[in-house]
């Protein structure tokens, strides 16, 4: 099929009748009166699309009833996510419902605005670039935040059009460091991906893989099929760096060092392995010059100047050598300016001593994030607009304002009356609360669209819902303003969605009808082989100068005071998910605090200076000031704070408003180009602060942890590879251990002696062989064929709350806010409880805690109305309309999982319509608590009697086992002991929870399995 054939057949509707292609029925959600023809009352349709919360790229399949989207969940056919999805992809659906969604354009008129039409708010775009143009070339700049090839490639042509540049495209985590690390080595500013999988030892420079680095969710589906136990072995994940994030939590080993010196620690391995091994494979001179660049850095010199000890030193360095195909990670970026560029450069250079062939970078699959600006250039395009003359700025997907650290030149942007700026955005944030006009255009999950998720993928968008406003897509919009198309011709599409069919074309493998269907279909051009190999690039022998002229430059710095770090948040990313309520109410993982922004200190730091948990300090750095309550954390290096951003917006909606500080707000933009202290290629994330003092008020903190510490209760268990004790040691050998197979007496807890103590009570399933009328005073139910419960892998949790999230869209769980959330109020059906481990207080132990299901259920006993009812398959139902809210349920649950509705909660328009119709919205006075998703259990019921078959294991997915991004959870009946929930059950790691009540819970836990380095 030739273009022009194919482009007629993409805009007919026998195309758009399949699977979400264009359509007119996109325009409009609709009412049982006026169904389009795929329209089936209480049946999903489900729509291919990306998610566009970070850059990664995940694909989803947006869940669509009755003209609405309801649930987002991973594209299974997806290679990044391959089904699974974050905490921000789960939140994402928020966006379109957001109650301070701008539904018209606003023009600022004085200092407030007013509602135009969109024909009156194009008709002004339209004349101010017309205007802009006549008076000469580039007096009009537009920056956006990362998009589409097809998209930047229309921006470009359109804006050739009226005399100006293409798009300056800005992220504001753009991987600046690693981008530039690597085009010293290999000429090439690329981000490839990392075959993490096929690594048996990581090392990691601070790099936060498991909250924000590059592709969460691709990497945490990576390390833990590394990170598992297979075969009685699992690789080993060491983590130095100056806080234990997330990611350094699920380290088997953290190694603090003081912050901004984690180069030093890497031309230290360095030296140790150019002393231990003979190098072959790379130029004489090359290792010569870099021998002598990491002489300097021996033992004493690294532990004087960065607080690791020498033994520690050797340690690691003997573990790296050991392995077999060792990984070797920087940092976020996120650190300070010149020395981040030094680690990246000595971690890339520690990667290719170890591996020749660098086999574990995919050169092939390379990350979005490496076509954005540099922050210096974003910087640039301030300086740019200022000095030369300019009369329009667009911005499309970004918020400078907020994102980008103090910058005079874009400061004076917003200031100059000259330059009319217009915000291509859905939300009154703070640049568009700046701009002159502000220009709704339609979100991610309303448009049709391509995004590259790596140079090997290409996602696709489209609609999957009705309008809820009449914005139009940005590529609408600019494919009006221009007249040409990139030949020169006149105009060839009558809209985006037909100019992206053209660029889908030349992409598709066969040009016909049914393939772009399919593409469509399953949300991309996906590359099938997957063990396509692109070279390693060819070395730049000079790489090593530049290094070295780089440590040359970095200043010295006397400890003087505290320092500061500023580091990206796991639930807000930079900020742009502080809009949404679902990332506020769920605590962070490591916090356990919601609503807030912590600033993370050690407790001997503290002492120091005279500070205690919640105090409210106030930090000044230049003339900038911020104040944020103190979280006492182990997990800090002494003297340092650090701080996550999200947090401290004055605008984008009642969520984000007044909530939390930012700690960008202390950090400078200026120094890229200014040279003011030093010129930099590089923003610091890390600083020292001119002042940090107590304002002498204390905050009650919004947490929703009771204690770090277990209080030797059988919680949060874990096991040591290689021993057959949980109380037996760590081991001492260097290696990645082995697992014996053996816990506690197989690891149920039950010795010799038959005792029902703590420690001597033997796991009971919640099935008729775990009733003993020696132990057990209440008869076995009966199940009928079924009997559902879970089994959680405490050492694949890594603690990411996407579970949390899922649970919260799928169940229609009330937000309760900051204020009933710090009364202890919260609604969570599902949460992440974080403990440390018993035999180790300096690890940390996540636990995935929902309503265990128990055959001995303690709420079914004592309600006088009998609303907790025990299904014939093993649930413990909650019947609302029985509940008269005595709570006695809840004080009779030990684990502390039943949710009380002190408030009919706020639902404001047009949130009402993410609601899953297939769930009950709780009123005020009833109890509520985890159903195992029983609207799937019926579903899968219903379609299983239709094809005349029980159900099958693996069948029914609640929304946390489907998008657990780690495979942390199992779903299934016990009554097959053929499925994967009774084969795990029987695993030795296999514990209850506080199993010695008796309970008999429906939810098995498997102990971490840790190792010692």
């Amino acid at each position: 099929m030739d273009r022009r054939t194919f482009l007629k057949t993409a805009g007919i509707g026998s195309i758009a009748a399949v699977y979400g292609c264009k359509s007119d029925y996109d325009k409009n959600i609709f009412s049982l009166v006026t169904a389009p023809e795929d329209f089936v009352t209480g049946q999903a349709t489900w729509y291919a699309s990306t998610c566009m919360e970070c850059p990664a790229g995940c694909g989803v399949l947006a869940k669509n009833r009755e003209g609405r989207v309801i649930k987002l969940e991973g594209n299974p056919a997806h290679p990044v996510n391959q089904g699974k999805l974050c905490i921000r992809g789960q939140a994402a659906l928020q966006s379109v419902y957001d109650p301070d969604r701008l539904l018209t354009p606003q023009l600022k008129t004085g200092q407030t605005f007013k509602p135009i039409s969109f024909d009156h708010a194009f008709g002004i775009l339209k004349e101010r670039m017309q205007a802009a143009s006549e008076k000469g070339s580039n007096r009009i700049k537009v920056l956006t935040g990362i998009t589409s090839a097809p998209l930047a490639a229309l921006f470009a042509s359109t804006l050739e059009e009226f005399g100006a540049s293409p798009a300056a495209m800005y992220e504001p985590y753009s991987h600046d460091a690693l981008r530039a690390a690597h085009k010293a080595l290999f000429s090439k500013p690329v981000l490839p991906s990392f075959r993490m999988e096929n690594a048996d030892f990581i090392l990691g420079f601070g790099a936060d893989f498991i909250e924000t680095w590059l592709s969460p969710v691709e990497y945490i589906r990576k390390f833990k099929a590394m990170h598992s136990v297979k075969d009685g072995k699992k690789g080993m994940f060491v983590h130095v760096g100056p806080y234990m994030s997330l990611t350094a939590a699920n380290a088997d080993k953290f190694l603090p060092i003081t912050a901004g010196t984690e180069y030093m620690v890497a031309l230290g391995l360095i030296r140790k392995i150019l002393e231990t091994r003979t190098i072959d494979h790379l130029p004489d001179p090359f290792l010569k010059e870099l021998a002598a660049v990491a002489a300097a850095y021996d033992a004493k010199f690294v532990e004087r100047n960065t607080g690791f000890l020498a033994a520690d030193q050797t340690l690691l360095a003997e573990s790296l050598l050991a392995s077999h195909s060792p990984l070797v990670l920087g940092s976020t970026g996120a650190t300070a300016a010149d020395t981040s560029f030094a680690l990246e450069m000595a971690v890339t250079l520690m990667n290719l001593l170890l591996d020749k062939d660098l086999s574990l970078y995919d050169f092939e699959r390379r990350h979005a994030l490496e076509k954005v600006m540099t922050a210096k250039q974003t910087a640039t395009v301030f300086e740019t607009a200022v000095t030369d003359p300019t009369d329009l700025f667009l911005f499309y997907n970004t918020n400078p304002l907020f994102t980008f650290p103090a910058n005079t030149n874009l400061t004076e942007i917003f200031n100059r009356k000259d330059i009319f700026k217009i915000s291509f955005s859905n939300f009154m944030d703070e640049t568009s609360q700046n701009a002159d006009l502000v220009f709704p255009v339609q979100l991610s999950l309303e448009t049709w669209d391509s995004y590259e998720s790596n140079t090997a993928c290409i996602s696709t968008l489209q609609p999957a819902m009705g309008r809820l406003t009449q914005a139009p897509s940005i590529g609408d919009v600019f494919l009006d303003l221009s007249g040409r198309d990139l030949s020169g011709r006149d105009r060839q599409f009558d809209d985006y969605y037909k100019y992206l069919a053209d660029y889908l074309y030349t992409h598709l493998a066969e040009k016909s009808k049914v393939h772009f269907i399919k593409t469509i279909q399953i949300g991309g051009i996906f590359d099938s082989d997957s063990n396509a190999r692109a070279g390693r690039p060819p070395l730049d022998t000079g790489a090593v100068q530049v290094l070295k002229k780089t440590i040359d430059t970095i200043q010295p710095v006397e400890k003087q005071g505290l320092t500061f770090l500023a580091v990206p948040s796991i639930r807000l990313y930079d900020g742009r998910g502080a809009n949404k309520s679902w990332l506020n109410e769920i605590p962070d993982p490591v916090t356990s605090i919601a609503w807030e922004t912590m600033v993370m200190i050690h407790p001997a730091t503290l002492e120091e200076n005279g500070f205690a948990h919640a105090d409210i300090l106030s930090i000044e750095a230049g003339d900038k000031i911020i104040q944020v309550p103190v979280y006492s954390y182990q997990g800090v290096a002494p003297g340092l704070m650090v701080m996550q951003a999200g947090q401290g917006h004055n605008a984008y909606g009642r969520y984000a408003a007044g909530f939390g500080s930012s700690p960008i707000d202390l950090l400078s933009g200026n120094d890229l180009l200014s040279g003011n202290p030093g010129t930099s290629d590089f923003l610091s994330y890390l600083i020292t602060p001119s002042s940090v003092k107590r304002t002498g008020k204390v905050d009650a903190l919004p947490q929703t942890d009771g204690s770090r510490s277990q209080y030797k209760r059988k919680i949060a268990l874990s096991m040591t590879m290689g021993h057959h004790s949980q109380e037996g040691g760590h081991g001492d050998s260097v290696g990645h251990g082995e697992y014996s197979g053996h816990g506690d007496a197989g690891g149920h807890g039950e010795k010799p002696g038959g005792g029902l103590d703590m420690n001597q009570f033997p796991l009971t399933l919640p099935t008729e062989e775990g009733y003993d009328k020696k132990r057990d005073f209440y008869p076995a139910h009966t199940h009928e064929g079924y009997r559902w419960g879970m089994v959680v892998d405490l050492d694949k949790c890594v603690g990411c709350s996407s579970c949390v999230a899922a649970c919260y869209a799928e169940n229609n769980i009330g937000v309760s806010g900051k204020t009933q959330l710090t009364k202890g109020r919260e609604m969570a059906w599902l949460r992440i409880e974080r403990y440390q481990d018993q035999n180790s207080e300096d690890r940390l132990i996540f636990l995935p805690m929902m309503c265990q299901h128990c055959d001995n259920a303690p709420c079914e006993s004592v309600c006088p109305v009998y609303a907790p009812h025990h299904s014939k398959e093993g649930l413990n139902n909650q019947v609302y309309n029985r509940c008269i809210g005595t709570r006695f349920c809840a004080q009779n649950c030990p684990y502390k999982v039943r949710k009380f509705n002190w408030f009919d909660w706020d639902l404001p328009k047009p949130l009402n319509l993410q609601l899953n119709p297939d769930v009950t919205a709780r009123s005020k006075g009833v109890m509520e608590k985890c159903s195992f998703c029983v609207q799937r259990i019926k579903k899968a019921h219903n379609q299983a009697k239709n094809e005349n078959r029980d159900i099958r294991d693996g069948e029914v997915q609640p929304a946390c086992v489907q998008t657990c991004p780690a495979g942390a959870l199992t779903f299934g009946n016990f009554l097959d002991k053929n499925s994967a929930v009774s084969i795990l059950a029987r695993d030795p790691r296999a514990y209850q929870v506080l199993g010695y009540l008796n309970t008999k819970p429906a939810v098995i836990y498997l102990k971490k399995m840790v190792q010692a380095l």
